[in-house]
């Protein structure tokens, strides 16, 4: 599946792997991006009586094909037009999962198999189909019939006990289980495909989204609870071993810098960058227990020099002394960020107009990174789903009236 060497190669590490892509909202459609973005031909299936949120709240002069956002998770996909509800789309779907090799769903457990779309169903039609699951809670337990977002998850999952601002702060959210998950979940495809490769079987993934960001973001306090038995508080930007540590006020409003303190070398660059020498003399200070101690004064004077710069003057400064540091960007500044360019995190979309996009997730040596469209219009690939990949007769064309269309926030 992978390929190695510097060497451009001609083929995709996922070229030649169709997906059937069934999700919605943010989550599931970030896993078939990454896929997609990889190689995969995605199938992106909507259903006309209740379009995706990120399709937007209006269908009045095909708003639904302009969504910035639309395009930013589903990029490098098809879409295709079903309704369930008849047995028609039900008979091209199933056709279409016999010559497929993923199949991926993020709705809450039942709903699919009411319409005959379960694994057992699936393994019928096709024997090596790779099937996932993403629903919320998961397919077993208390809460399986339950959906949640983001918000959901984080707490039930024990992520929002460590992300308050100090110990006895309001906790916070980080909105990043979307993203999280949709990694996470194109990964144990990935997985199951190497096992296909070896086996010859396919198999079902019941991914719940609750459980994977819990041990794929505090693993270590989960472990550390069940060797020790203790329970590690909120400490917001600081670190329980590097001090000091923090995001510091810059010139201007809501203007930061981000730096961390992890050996004495950097230390005494920050001392001589504040142009604080005289805390190279002071004893408490000499070691990361000391500055722990002392991390309100420090955090104080740090923040008065911050205040007196730009987030990027003290960056540089910073790092001129060998100190970890970061300016804290708005959207605007990061298109232009030399430290992005170099890496080369915005892609140009390949046809026009031409529309910047994020980058790839991972950079694989010898795979062009390129997106080669910005993503499909509702129901663009009907015709071609029923006539190329299907092979079937040109009037099972699935077809939608604007005038019946819904969003999701109908």
């Amino acid at each position: 599946m992978g390929r190695a060497g510097g060497d451009i190669v001609s083929v995709m590490p996922l070229q030649g792997i169709r997906v059937v892509d069934m999700t919605h909202s943010w989550a599931g459609p970030h896993c078939t991006r990454v896929l997609a973005d990889y190689g995969a031909e995605v199938i992106r299936v909507e259903f006309p009586g209740r379009l995706c949120m990120f399709r937007g709240g209006r269908v009045e002069d095909q708003a639904y094909d302009k969504q910035t956002n639309w395009y930013q998770i589903n990029r490098n996909k098809h879409s295709v037009t079903l309704d369930l509800n008849e047995s028609l789309d039900q008979g091209l779907l199933k056709d279409l999962v016999k010559c497929s090799d993923i199949f991926i769903e993020n709705s809450r457990p039942g709903v699919l198999e009411k319409f005959g779309f379960a694994y057992n169903d699936l393994v019928k039609l096709n024997p090596t189909i790779v099937m996932l699951s993403m629903s919320a809670f998961g397919s077993y337990g208390p809460y399986t019939k339950y959906c949640a977002y983001g918000a959901v998850m984080e707490a039930v999952g024990g992520i929002q006990s460590l992300t308050a601002y100090g110990p006895d702060g309001k906790p916070q959210r980080i909105c990043e289980m979307d993203v999280v998950n949709g990694v996470g979940a194109a990964n144990a495809i990935l997985t199951a495909l190497l096992y296909r490769e070896e086996s010859g079987e396919g198999q079902r993934i019941d991914f719940s989204q609750t459980e994977f960001p819990t041990h794929a973001l505090i693993g270590e306090h989960l472990l550390e609870h069940s060797i020790n038995g203790s329970h590690r508080p909120p400490q917001g930007n600081r670190h329980h071993e590097f001090a000091p540590q923090g995001c510091y006020p810059c010139l201007g409003n809501d203007e930061w810098v981000a730096l961390t303190i992890r050996c004495e070398e950097e230390w005494r660059g920050l001392c001589k960058a504040l142009g604080q020498t005289g805390w190279l003399n002071n004893n408490e200070l000499a070691k990361p227990e000391g500055r722990q101690h002392m991390h309100a004064e420090l955090d104080a004077e740090i923040s008065t020099w911050t205040r007196q710069r730009s987030p990027k003057d003290a960056m540089q400064l910073l790092q001129s002394h060998g100190i970890p540091a970061a300016a804290v960007l708005d959207v605007s500044e990061l298109d232009s960020d030399p430290h992005l360019q170099a890496r080369e995190f915005f892609l140009t979309e390949e046809q026009p107009p031409g529309q910047r996009f994020m980058g790839m997730p991972f950079h694989l040596s010898g795979i062009p990174e390129a997106v080669h469209w910005r993503g499909p219009d509702l129901g663009e690939y009907n015709a071609e789903l029923v006539t190329k990949v299907l092979k079937r007769n040109e009037e099972d064309t699935p077809s939608f009236e604007a005038e019946k269309l819904c969003t999701a926030y109908d």
